[in-house]
C-alpha cells in the first residue's frame, strides 16, 4: 500500500462519514467494482446509487470505528495492492464483518464486504437497483 492508496481510502471514508456523495464517489477507480451482501456492483453509477440508500442510514460511529481499524494490526493487514479488514469485537458496528479493498493505482477499485456468520446478512436493495446495468444479484 502506498500512502496515496492510503490517502483515497480515507478520504473514501471521510466523504462516507459527511454523506456527501461526490466526495465518497471521488477517490473511486473509474473501475469500481463492489461486492455487497447478495450483489456485485460494477461501476461508478449502480455503486453511487447503492451509498445514496444506505448512507443515510449508517452512523458516524461506524465511519469512526472504519477509520480507526485502519492502523489496528489486530484488525488491518495491508498488501501491495490491498487491505483486508477483519473486525474484531471490538468494534460493534462492524462485528463479523470482513472487507477488502484493492486499489486501481492510487484509487480505490473495489470494497468488497463479508461476513464471517453463518447467517448472511443481505441488503434489501431490489426496490433500488431494479434491472440496472452493472448490478447482479449473487445468490
Amino acid at each position: 500500500m502506498t500512502p496515496a492508496q492510503r490517502a483515497s481510502l480515507e478520504a473514501h471514508i471521510i466523504g462516507e462519514r459527511a454523506k456527501d456523495m461526490d466526495a465518497a464517489m471521488a477517490p473511486l477507480s473509474e473501475n469500481a467494482s463492489y461486492v455487497i451482501p447478495g450483489y456485485v456492483l460494477q461501476g461508478k453509477v449502480p455503486i453511487r446509487r447503492m451509498y445514496e440508500h444506505v448512507l443515510p442510514g449508517i452512523p458516524t460511529e461506524s465511519f469512526d470505528e472504519y477509520l480507526r481499524a485502519l492502523d489496528d494490526p489486530a484488525v488491518a493487514s495491508w498488501g501491495a495492492n490491498h487491505c483486508v479488514l477483519e473486525y474484531t469485537d471490538d468494534y460493534p458496528h462492524h462485528r463479523n464483518m470482513i472487507v477488502v479493498v484493492h486499489f486501481d493505482g492510487d484509487k480505490v477499485k473495489s470494497e468488497n464486504t463479508y461476513y464471517r456468520t453463518i447467517e448472511q446478512r443481505t441488503l434489501p436493495m431490489e426496490q433500488v437497483f431494479g434491472s440496472m446495468d452493472g448490478v447482479i444479484p449473487v445468490a
